[in-house]
């Protein structure tokens, strides 16, 4: 059939690190052949010398050296005898949370400009790169080494010790593989439509949404522009708009002892009621009970 139209992305999740179900390497000096299996695992596989060969619901991939991919659970995958003598590779067995069907899980990560975060913006999951390489990968077989020796050191809680390091290792290659062109300030390229907007948000965090000067700013339609935005980021303009001013007022409160009527001025909110309505709205506390938190 060739899987046309199936998913094939390997999810990992921010609340909960994936399981490693077990560790190993492996050389073959002739031709070897991937066996043909269905698995209720993912597998993450390194080259590090030579290629390998493997076919996927009919999709094939050539990994070659210092080259990765991961394969989802339950789909069928096999090779042909065209793996070269020689090559030697890595591989990772591990579960992970993004298949548990009791969990709503977000498809977009809070946005690195909304600073304050609170439980429910972990509930999110996030594809690895398929396949391919980066400059991470020139130390991944180091890397991959030292897990591979603690893997078969048996300490206690070997596994969870083994099961962060390898979280951690995929968020690293997780974010080798994002364009390098993202600001630090948003986390977003500034070339991008979402991008521009949150710029221009955080330029203007202490007025009044407009969004017919945000659209003519961007030289859109603002409908256009709305939908899009949420498409892209999960959330709707206003919505960031609230949180970047109520990310302001916090950072107002751990740096002074500015009343709520003032940071309501500051934010430029006329009334400082609704001010901590939003505010409560926003965090889950008042803006009186939020500063009883700061030491």
């Amino acid at each position: 059939m060739g899987g046309i139209g199936m998913e094939t992305d390997v999810y990992l999740t921010a609340d909960r690190f994936p399981l490693v179900r077990d560790i190993g390497t492996n050389r073959v000096e002739q031709v070897y052949t991937h066996p043909d299996r269905l698995l209720d695992y993912d597998v993450f596989v390194f080259v590090a010398e030579g290629s390998m060969q493997v076919v996927e619901e009919g999709r094939e991939y050539v990994i070659g050296a210092g080259e990765h991919l991961f394969l989802k659970k339950g789909l069928r995958h096999w090779g042909l005898p065209q793996t070269a003598p020689g090559t030697s590779w890595y591989w990772i067995h591990f579960n992970s949370a993004a298949d548990d069907k009791r969990m709503n899980y977000a498809d977009h990560p809070p946005l690195p400009v909304l600073d304050y975060f609170f439980p429910d913006h972990y509930e999110y999951r996030f594809p690895m790169p398929k396949h391919g390489t980066s400059l991470f990968h020139r130390t991944l077989k180091e890397r991959l080494d030292l897990l591979l020796a603690d893997y078969m050191n048996k300490k206690p809680h070997r596994m969870t010790r083994v099961s962060l390091q390898a979280y951690l290792l995929f968020m690293e290659l997780k974010q080798a593989s994002l364009p390098p062109s993202a600001s630090p300030d948003t986390g977003r390229s500034t070339d991008t439509l979402d991008g521009r907007v949150i710029a221009y948000l955080m330029q203007h965090m202490e007025e009044d949404y407009d969004s017919g000067k945000l659209a003519a700013h961007m030289n859109l339609n603002y409908s256009y522009l709305s939908a899009a935005f949420k498409k892209l980021t999960g959330r709707s303009i206003l919505e960031v708009h609230t949180r970047l001013r109520m990310n302001r007022a916090i950072e107002l409160m751990r740096t002074s002892s500015m009343p709520v009527s003032e940071l309501s001025e500051r934010l430029g909110y006329k009334n400082p009621f609704y001010f901590s309505r939003v505010f409560k709205k926003t965090t889950g506390e008042s803006p009186s009970a939020y500063r009883n938190q700061f030491y």
